[in-house]
C-alpha cells in the first residue's frame, strides 16, 4: 500500500504542478491579452481624444464662420438699403435737374425773345429819333423863315 500511496501522492503531486503550470500560463496568456486589450483601448483613448480635440476645432472655427456670414449678412442688408436710400435720392435730385435744365431753357427761350424785342425797340427808337431830329431841323428851317426846308 505504501506504493501506491506514493503513487498515489507522486500523482497527486503532479496534477498539482500540472495545475500549477496550467494556470500560470493561464495567467500569462490573461496578463497579456489584458496588456494588448488595455494597449488597444489607450490607443482608442488617444484617438477619441484627438478626434474630440479636431472636432472642437472644427466647431469653433464652424462658430467662428456663422459669426462672420451673420455680420456679412447684416453688413449686406444695410448696404443693400442705403444703396436704395442712394438710388431713389440720386433719381429725386436727377428729376430736379431736368426739371430745372427745363426751366432754363424755357428762360434762355424768354430772354432770346426779349432780347430780340430790346433790338427790335433800340431800332425803333434810332428811326424815331432820326425822324425827330429831321423834323426838328425842319421845325428851326422854318422859324429861321428857311425856303429850302
Amino acid at each position: 500500500m505504501y506504493f501506491i500511496k506514493d503513487k498515489l501522492t507522486v500523482k497527486v503531486f503532479l496534477l498539482v504542478v500540472l495545475l500549477l503550470v496550467c494556470m500560470v500560463s493561464l495567467l500569462v496568456v490573461f496578463s497579456r491579452n489584458f496588456e494588448e486589450i488595455n494597449t488597444k483601448y489607450q490607443q482608442k483613448v488617444a484617438e477619441l481624444n484627438s478626434t474630440f480635440e479636431n472636432l472642437t476645432g472644427t466647431q469653433k472655427q464652424l462658430n467662428k464662420t456663422i459669426t462672420d456670414l451673420e455680420l456679412k449678412n447684416i453688413k449686406e442688408a444695410d448696404l443693400r438699403d442705403k444703396y436704395k436710400t442712394l438710388k431713389n435720392e440720386r433719381d429725386s435730385l436727377d428729376a430736379q435737374v431736368n426739371k430745372l435744365n427745363a426751366d432754363v431753357a424755357q428762360r434762355d427761350k424768354k430772354i432770346n425773345s426779349l432780347t430780340l424785342k430790346v433790338d427790335s425797340l433800340e431800332e425803333e427808337i434810332e428811326d424815331l429819333e432820326s425822324k425827330i431830329t429831321k423834323l426838328d431841323k425842319r421845325i428851326n428851317c422854318f422859324k429861321n423863315g428857311g425856303t429850302n426846308c
